[in-house]
């Protein structure tokens, strides 16, 4: 056993606080006393370990109804967050995913909110994304990450479940939710630090709470003088001067208690002049294992004045960081098996679905199928290696296993050809499931979006035909946007697909043959893919940091956007195939 390992720290967990619930086999913390059907939105929250006691420190009446606990470090999986979700509610009930800034997080909770609603029938499950750090300047933000998620996402844990408690609805839950992250109410910058004899050394202000680089570096010094000036530009420039707010000072898990306590004096001191403080905070809210550093977050009580009123809901969950109501007298936490829960798979309800009209649809399904996962599999060696240029040289591995996943289901006939919505959602899970890493995870999205227009009760229910196809690939497209946050031009798979949809597009207009419509998406896909040899990559964790935003040419195209041109190439050679014949 690891001493790392996240189920024997949740296992520890539930030996030492009462009233919870652990589904062992997802790493799963919900409310023993949960009541699905009680009307209450539920509220779910998680990412990867290492933070505690976020996430599963907050689970309990007038918080969370659970937390999905990854790896250290790492986002949860989609089947650990459904699991958590049928946990809690049941597909009438409404349910709130919180879910902090980062695209691991974002794009599996975001996989899980598709799923929910499309393939399991979860009448409202909405995501909601907490970014409130504020060390770099609104301006140098780049949209294909936005703002990381950090301590402030345990004051949302805080207020709204206060709210969700109270009965109130998921429209006013979620709307004051938003409107608290995107309004400017809520600010947070931390740094970290080395002590060496009464000096502070390697100083960083606005490193990320999993390791990632600080935004900004200062000069040893031996108090926190320096250090609190700069805070304080940066909390004043998200939050307006004179208002009256609430701090919460965050240790990051390895400062010391006294260290803490200089902090604060130096601190509260230059913040004095500046906000009206109502409410400190202070402890291990949100940690990132044993750093040492500190976090302040500022949330502006201008925004409601309900607030303090919602921060002090009483609650009972295991951290006593808000005073919550004795722990002792809870009945014992318990261990679920998730085999008791329904399995993940899809349900076939083919009633809505377009349908393709002819036993020339479903071998025409089949073949491209067939074409895309062997033309995918034999460019592992190449896309590997175009990999190592900008990454870790595992691209046309990680693609590979998944779409062998997805050949195996093939040859044994148990995709559903007939129905192409049915057969995009099957994908879209079994590359969620084997293909993994962020790649597994954004074409499943992208097959979900494409999913829903043939899936969708208002659709045109006559065969299907291009038309269904150019609106499910503009969707699909749409869907990686929503919740990638990826744009033209950030040298991703997005950008040979988009151009792939203006081409299909502009032919269907033309009056084209079908086949030529196909050539012409296929053509896009490959010149969007070249393209991106010269761009300068826009996503991920590094983007994080102050970069240049100089060109750069590269010796290869993006190989994301390279496996896309791949794919795009064997679906023409399928449909000439089978067409011509």
């Amino acid at each position: 056993m690891a001493l790392s390992d996240v189920g024997s720290l949740l296992q520890g967990f539930i030996l030492s606080h009462g009233g919870l619930k652990l589904l062992k086999e997802r790493n799963c913390i919900v409310r023993l006393d949960n009541n699905p059907t009680d009307g209450k939105v539920k509220l779910i929250s998680g990412g990867g370990s290492g933070h505690e006691p976020a996430h599963a420190g907050y689970v309990g009446e007038g918080m969370l109804a659970g937390a999905v606990c990854g790896n250290v470090f790492s986002s949860p999986s989609v089947t650990a967050i459904l699991d958590c979700l049928r946990a809690v509610t049941d597909k009438d009930g409404s349910i709130i995913f919180i879910v902090k800034n980062y695209t691991g997080d974002r794009l599996n909770f975001g996989i899980a909110v598709e799923l929910a609603r499309a393939t399991y029938g979860f009448r409202d499950v909405r995501m909601l994304l907490v970014g409130e750090d504020c060390s770099i300047d609104a301006d140098n933000v780049r949209k294909s990450v936005g703002k990381r998620g950090l301590a402030g996402v345990v004051l949302v844990h805080k207020i709204l479940g206060a709210m969700a408690a109270s009965g109130m609805s998921i429209d006013e839950v979620y709307k004051f939710g938003e409107g608290l992250i995107a309004g400017g109410n809520l600010a947070t910058i931390g740094f970290t630090f080395q002590l060496n004899n009464e000096v502070l050394e390697n100083i960083e202000i606005g490193k990320g709470i999993h390791g990632e680089p600080g935004v900004y570096k200062m000069q040893a010094s031996n108090n926190f003088d320096q250090i609190n000036d700069f805070i304080i530009s940066k909390l004043i420039a998200s939050v307006d001067k004179s208002s009256e707010v609430v701090l919460l000072i965050n240790n990051l898990g390895g400062t010391s208690q006294l260290l803490l306590g200089v902090f604060m004096e130096s601190f509260l001191k230059k913040i004095e002049p500046v906000y009206a403080v109502k409410r400190i905070y202070s402890g291990a809210y949100l940690t990132s294992l044993d750093q040492a550093g500190i976090s302040v977050t500022v949330l502006n009580m201008s925004y409601s004045p309900k607030l303090l009123e919602y921060l002090d809901y009483e609650v009972t969950i295991p951290s006593t960081l808000f005073r919550s109501r004795s722990r002792f007298n809870q009945p014992p936490s318990t261990v679920v098996k998730v085999a008791a829960l329904a399995p993940l798979e899809i349900q076939l309800e083919t009633s809505n679905a377009c349908a393709v009209s002819s036993e020339f649809g479903a071998k025409l399904a089949q073949t491209i199928v067939h074409f895309i996962c062997e033309a995918l599999i034999s460019c592992t060696g190449m896309l590997n290696t175009i990999d190592k240029e900008t990454g870790d040289g595992d691209t046309g591995s990680t693609i590979s296993k998944g779409v062998e996943s997805v050949l195996k289901q093939l040859k044994t006939k148990k995709l559903d050809l007939i129905h192409p919505g049915i057969l995009l959602q099957q994908i879209s899970v079994l590359l969620q499931q084997d293909m993994g890493g962020s790649s597994g995870a954004l074409y499943s999205l992208f097959l979900q979006g494409g999913a829903a227009i043939f899936m969708n009760p208002t659709a045109d229910r006559q065969s299907v035909s291009i038309q269904h196809w150019v609106q499910a690939l503009n969707n699909a497209n749409d869907t990686i946007v929503k919740y990638a946050f990826t744009q033209l031009g950030d040298r991703t798979m997005l950008d040979p697909l988009r151009e792939g949809e203006r081409r299909l597009r502009e032919s269907i207009a033309e009056g084209l043959p079908i086949l030529d419509c196909v050539e012409s998406f296929t053509k896009g896909c490959e010149e969007g893919a070249r393209a991106t040899q010269h761009m300068v990559p826009k996503s991920g964790r590094a983007a994080y940091a102050a970069s240049s935003e100089a060109s750069q040419s590269y010796n290869y195209a993006d190989p994301g956007a390279h496996a896309v041109s791949i794919w795009a190439r064997a679906l023409l050679e399928a449909c000439k195939q089978v067409m011509v014949e």
